[in-house]
C-alpha cells in the first residue's frame, strides 16, 4: 500500500464567504426552478383548460376597460404575448384582486377567460360598470331625432350635425366594444342616440363620408335641381344593417315573393296562394297590412289616436293572426307592407299634421290626402303601427310604401316644415328612425321607391337612392315598364312596356351604379309588372324577361310581383314564373361565361 493511500486525510472547511455564496446560488436555483415549474403548470392550464370554470376558489368577477382612445384591451398569455383583444364591457374572472408585478413593475391580473388562463393589465379592469364608459361627451355626426327610450317609438328632439351632447349612460356594449346606444342630455332633455351617429371630436363630427372613388363629391355635384333637397346635405355614413339569424329571423338570400294584396283576406284566399307556392321557388309572402283607407285588423294604436272607426277593417285580430300563422307555419318569410305618407283619414282627422293648400284646405292628389312627412307625430304613428303589427302577428320584415311627399305640390302649400328640413332629409331621417326602433325588435326594414329614383338626382318628392339604400335593409324599386314615358321614333313611338327586358336591364344597370355610391347598400328586391299594357299581354315570358334582366344587370337579390287587388287572374302566368330557380340558373350561366338571358335563351325584346 502506498504512502499516499495510507495517509490520513485532513478535513476541509468552506470559508464564511464561500458559504454565503453557496447559499445565494442555491436560493437562485430554487427560485428559477419554481418559476419554471409554475410557468409550465400555467402553460399546461392554457393548453388544457378545465371543463367548467377556472377551478379557483374565491375568484372575483370584473369588467374590461378599453385602452385609452380605443374600444378593446389586450389579453396576454403567460409569455406576455398578446393573444386576443377583449372588447370593453366584457365580463372576466380574476384569480384575485392581488396584482402580478413584473420585473419592469407592470401590474397585471391573472385572468380566466373563455377557457384560457392569461393576464390583463390592471388599468384595463374594473368592478364598476359605470367606469367602463370613459368618454363623457360626444358630437352628433349624423342628424337624427333622439329616442326617449331604446327600442320604443316615442321621439325626442332633432339633433343636428355637430351638436354637443353630454353623456349620461349607455345600454350595452357590442361584441367589438362599441356602445350600442348612448344616453345623452341636451339642455334639460334626456334621450338616446345610436353610437353609429356620433363622433368624439367636433372636427370628426363635421366630416362627411366618402369612398376611394370620391362618392361624396358626386353627391355634392348633384345639388338640388327639382326641389327635393340638396344631395350634399344627406347622410352617407354606414348604417348598421339588420342581421337577426341568431334570433330566429333569417332573411333569405334571394326572396322569390308572392303578394297577398287585399287587407280583407280569408283562409281560402291564403290557402290558394300557399297551394300556388308549394313546390316552387317562392320563399316569401308580402302582406298588405295598411292601405290608404284600409287596415287589415282592428288596430289598438289607431284606436288610441281616435282613428278606430275611420278605416275599413279587413279581419278581426284573431282571424288575421291565423292567416299570418298559416304562412309562417308553412316556412315562408313574411313582410308587412304599410302605406306611410298617403293616408286620407289621418289627414282628415288631424289636419294640423297634413299638407294644406294656400287657402288652408287639405291637399288632394288623385283622390287622396297626405299627412306631412315632416311631422314627427305622423312618424310615431306609422312606426308604432309597424311595431304593433310585428308584435301582434310576428312579421319578419316591415316594408314602408309611399315613404315620400306627393309628386305634385302646388306653390304656396304648407308642408308643416317646422324644422327647416329638405324633403330628402325628412325621408332619410324617418327611415333611420324606423330602423332604430324595429331593429331593436329583430325586424328588417324595407322601403319602396319610384323607378325614377335610380337616376342620379334627388327626386322632387324627396327620394334619393343612395340616401335611402344606405339606411334600410331592403330597397324596392318600382320600374314598371308601362310607367316609362313613350317617345317618338322613326315610324312611330318607342313604348317601354313593349320591351320588358330592355327596360328592366337599362334600369337595373343604373340602379346598380347607385348602389356603388353607398357606404352600406341595402338588398335590392324589385317590384315587377304583371298586368297587361296596351296590346301587350304580360304572360309568363314577359314577367320572366323582367327578372332575367335584373340578374343580367347585377341585381340578383329577389323580386315581388305587383297585382294591386290581389286577384289570382295572373295565376297562370305566375305559375310558370315561380317554377324557375333563377339564382341556380344564374350561377350556371356565370360558370359558362354567359348572361342568364343567353343561358335561358330569352331574347332581349
Amino acid at each position: 500500500m502506498s504512502r499516499i493511500a495510507q495517509r490520513k486525510r485532513k478535513p476541509r472547511y468552506l470559508s464564511p464567504g464561500k458559504k454565503l455564496l453557496l447559499v445565494v446560488v442555491l436560493v437562485i436555483l430554487f427560485a428559477v426552478s419554481s418559476t419554471v415549474f409554475l410557468d409550465l403548470a400555467r402553460m399546461d392550464q392554457l393548453e388544457q383548460p378545465p371543463a367548467e370554470g377556472s377551478g379557483w376558489e374565491d375568484s372575483v368577477m370584473a369588467y374590461v376597460i378599453a385602452s385609452e382612445g380605443g374600444t378593446t384591451a389586450p389579453f396576454y398569455n403567460d409569455g406576455f404575448a398578446v393573444v386576443r383583444q377583449c372588447p370593453r364591457g366584457m365580463e372576466i374572472e380574476l384569480e384575485s384582486w392581488e396584482p402580478f408585478v413584473t420585473e419592469s413593475n407592470d401590474e397585471y391580473y391573472h385572468v380566466y377567460l373563455d377557457g384560457q388562463f392569461g393576464y390583463i393589465r390592471c388599468e384595463n379592469v374594473t368592478d364598476d360598470r359605470i367606469e367602463i364608459l370613459q368618454e363623457d361627451r360626444i358630437y352628433v355626426q349624423s342628424s337624427v331625432n333622439l329616442l326617449q327610450n331604446p327600442g320604443e317609438v316615442a321621439l325626442g328632439s332633432l339633433v343636428e350635425k355637430g351638436t354637443l351632447l353630454r353623456l349620461m349612460g349607455y345600454d350595452y356594449f357590442r361584441d367589438d366594444g362599441t356602445v350600442n346606444m348612448y344616453q345623452v342630455k341636451l339642455g334639460d332633455e334626456m334621450g338616446w342616440i345610436k353610437s353609429d351617429y356620433v363622433a368624439f371630436t367636433f372636427d370628426e363630427a363635421m366630416s362627411n363620408w366618402t369612398s376611394d372613388n370620391g362618392s361624396y363629391n358626386l353627391h355634392i355635384d348633384r345639388g338640388d335641381n327639382y326641389g327635393g333637397g340638396n344631395a350634399a346635405d344627406l347622410d352617407y355614413f354606414p348604417h348598421e344593417k339588420g342581421d337577426f339569424a341568431d334570433e330566429g329571423n333569417e332573411m333569405p338570400q334571394n326572396c322569390y315573393s308572392l303578394y297577398l294584396a287585399a287587407t280583407r283576406s280569408d283562409e281560402s284566399y291564403v290557402q290558394r296562394n300557399l297551394e300556388m307556392a308549394e313546390g316552387t321557388t317562392v320563399n316569401t309572402f308580402v302582406f298588405s297590412v295598411f292601405e290608404d283607407g284600409e287596415v287589415a285588423y282592428p288596430s289598438p294604436l289607431l284606436e288610441s289616436y281616435g282613428l278606430g272607426d275611420s278605416y275599413e277593417i279587413g279581419n278581426t285580430a284573431e282571424e288575421y293572426a291565423r292567416l299570418v300563422k298559416m304562412v309562417k307555419d308553412a316556412g315562408y318569410y313574411t313582410v308587412a307592407r304599410i302605406c306611410t305618407f298617403e293616408d286620407t283619414m289621418l289627414a282628415k282627422v288631424h289636419p294640423e299634421w297634413a299638407i294644406t293648400l294656400a287657402n288652408g284646405s287639405l291637399l288632394e292628389l288623385n283622390g287622396a290626402y297626405w299627412p306631412s312627412a315632416y311631422n314627427r307625430e305622423v312618424w310615431q304613428l306609422k312606426v308604432g303601427l309597424a311595431l304593433e303589427a310585428v308584435e301582434m302577428f310576428g312579421f319578419d320584415e316591415v316594408q314602408f310604401d309611399y315613404v315620400r311627399f306627393p309628386d305634385f305640390i302646388p306653390d304656396g302649400s304648407d308642408l308643416k316644415n317646422d324644422l327647416g328640413e329638405s324633403k330628402a332629409q325628412a325621408v332619410q331621417r324617418f327611415l333611420t328612425y324606423a330602423c332604430d326602433v324595429l331593429h331593436a325588435h329583430n325586424v328588417y326594414v324595407g322601403a319602396d321607391v319610384f323607378g325614377e329614383v335610380a337616376n342620379d338626382y334627388v327626386a322632387p318628392y324627396g327620394q334619393y337612392w343612395p340616401a335611402i339604400s344606405t339606411v334600410v335593409d331592403v330597397i324596392s324599386g318600382m320600374p314598371y315598364p308601362d310607367h316609362f314615358s313613350s317617345y317618338r321614333v322613326p315610324g312611330g313611338y318607342y313604348r317601354y312596356y313593349e320591351h320588358p327586358y330592355s327596360t328592366l336591364y337599362d334600369w337595373g344597370i343604373v340602379a346598380a351604379r347607385r348602389q356603388q355610391e353607398c357606404s352600406s347598400p341595402a338588398v335590392v328586391r324589385t317590384w315587377l309588372q304583371t298586368w297587361d299594357a296596351g296590346r301587350v299581354k304580360y304572360d309568363t315570358l314577359a314577367i320572366q324577361k323582367q327578372i332575367v334582366a335584373l340578374y343580367d344587370a347585377g341585381l340578383p337579390q329577389g323580386y315581388m310581383p305587383w297585382y294591386s287587388f290581389g286577384s289570382l287572374h295572373v295565376k297562370e302566368a305566375m305559375d310558370g314564373v315561380i317554377a324557375v330557380d333563377y339564382y341556380d340558373l344564374y350561377q350556371k350561366a356565370q360558370a359558362e361565361g354567359k348572361t342568364l338571358g343567353e343561358y335561358m335563351g330569352i331574347s332581349r325584346d
